[in-house]
């Protein structure tokens, strides 16, 4: 039997800084991280495209989604972005603020992150148990029993931060939440979250790498459910982009998904008309690949052609007709895509679900089923848009149950 006071289930980002504030907190009690990864902190690394966009200087209820966002506010208060700052200030990081409040390490690498919390884990002596995977977890007299591949722990006081299905070649996985459902808890299902939308469409596979500036709108049927201007990445089979995935969040609660780009949002249906009439008379003697020189990449153009059904492409820019121009025009501000839902967490930066907010002591992260067990990060049914409040959140629920413990 191996016994420590506190056991954190994830060597994740919210495990390592609870880990962290639980010994700062408590010296004289053990800590131990258990960790299925060879090594703590993987998916920390790649995070903000191996930048870590750590924190955002602005958090709200609003940049959040889940059962648990409706305490959001209260949570806040305990830890606002300024004490995550301070807190890796403290550590050694040093940070700077980007465009629309994105906190970043001073170094633009995720591994100055990931090295000064593993420095200060070592320097507290906190042990780090890693290759361990937990098959089972049960509440015996008082204690939790943590029974891994060949061996059982023992302790007062449970951690789980486990993560989500996200990223599973970093080592994104549901077991978590599994566990928590046997503990007794009511868990909200996990879906991909911050992802690219898969869509219908046979014109993609030309465009694909190709990024855009625009504004991009779910809906359900006739029903707007949201938009977002932003850049838009063409995949293969699928749009892509910060704002498409702030979308994604939404769409397993859509019934009928689809999406419309609008590739010039901040031209008037009117000015817009009067440009491709302007370009009509420029290049007149121009193919019609040419048409959109100066307004779009060449691709792109061939593929609104192709969308609008106007062939050949050899035919001179002057043969165009006034009800195709306006056909050009409706498409370059709707184009309509058929999305569909999938359970692709490949490419998920972070999921949708976990366990209900009214479960969790918001000043705690405490459980308020089973005394003495914590709940962190994407095991609570709470997701960010893009923009380091998935980060923020993380860190933040560590910090607030690490001083609790």
């Amino acid at each position: 039997m191996i016994y420590r006071d506190i056991i954190i289930v994830g060597g994740g980002a919210s495990g390592m800084m609870c880990a962290i504030k639980a010994k700062e907190n408590s010296p004289q009690k053990s800590v131990a991280i258990l960790e299925k990864q060879g090594r703590i902190g993987r998916k920390l690394l790649s995070t903000g495209n191996g930048r870590c966009n750590l924190c955002n200087e602005q958090c709200s209820k609003s940049d959040f989604h889940g059962s648990f966002a409706e305490y959001f506010d209260k949570f806040a208060e305990n830890v606002p972005p300024k004490k995550i700052i301070d807190e890796f200030f403290s550590l050694g990081l040093l940070t700077k603020t980007e465009a629309e409040g994105r906190i970043y390490p001073i170094s633009n690498h995720a591994s100055s992150v990931l090295d000064v919390l593993r420095y200060r884990l070592e320097f507290l002596g906190i042990e780090i148990i890693c290759e361990t995977t937990v098959k089972n977890i049960k509440k015996i007299k008082g204690n939790f029993e943590i029974i891994t591949d060949d061996k059982k722990f023992y302790c007062e006081k449970l951690v789980i931060a486990t993560g989500s299905p996200a990223s599973p070649k970093l080592g994104g996985t549901e077991n978590g939440l599994n566990f928590l459902k046997t503990l007794g808890h009511k868990v909200c299902k996990f879906y991909p979250a911050l992802s690219p939308i898969k869509v219908k469409s046979d014109i993609l596979t030309s465009l694909k790498g190709l990024r855009v500036q625009g504004k991009v709108s779910l809906f359900d049927g006739k029903k707007l459910v949201r938009e977002e201007k932003g850049e838009i990445q063409f995949a293969e089979k699928a749009l892509s982009g910060i704002c498409v995935f702030n979308l994604s969040t939404y769409l397993n609660k859509v019934e009928n998904p689809y999406l419309k780009v609008n590739l010039m949002p901040d031209f008037s249906e009117n000015l817009l008309k009067e440009i491709l009439n302007k370009n009509k008379k420029i290049f007149s003697d121009r193919t019609l690949e040419d048409y959109f020189t100066g307004i779009f990449q060449k691709k792109l153009g061939i593929a609104l052609f192709k969308t609008a059904e106007i062939y050949p492409l050899s035919r001179k820019v002057s043969s165009l007709e006034e009800n195709e121009i306006n056909k050009l025009t409706s498409i370059i501000r709707n184009w309509e895509f058929q999305a569909y839902k999938d359970n692709d967490f490949s490419k998920s930066q972070a999921c949708a679900g976990g366990v209900i907010g009214k479960e969790i002591n918001t000043l705690t992260m405490e459980s308020k089923i089973v005394k003495n067990l914590y709940i962190l990060g994407e095991c609570v049914d709470i997701v960010g848009d893009c923009g380091g409040y998935n980060l923020y959140f993380a860190f933040a629920s560590g910090i607030i149950a690490g001083e609790n413990l």
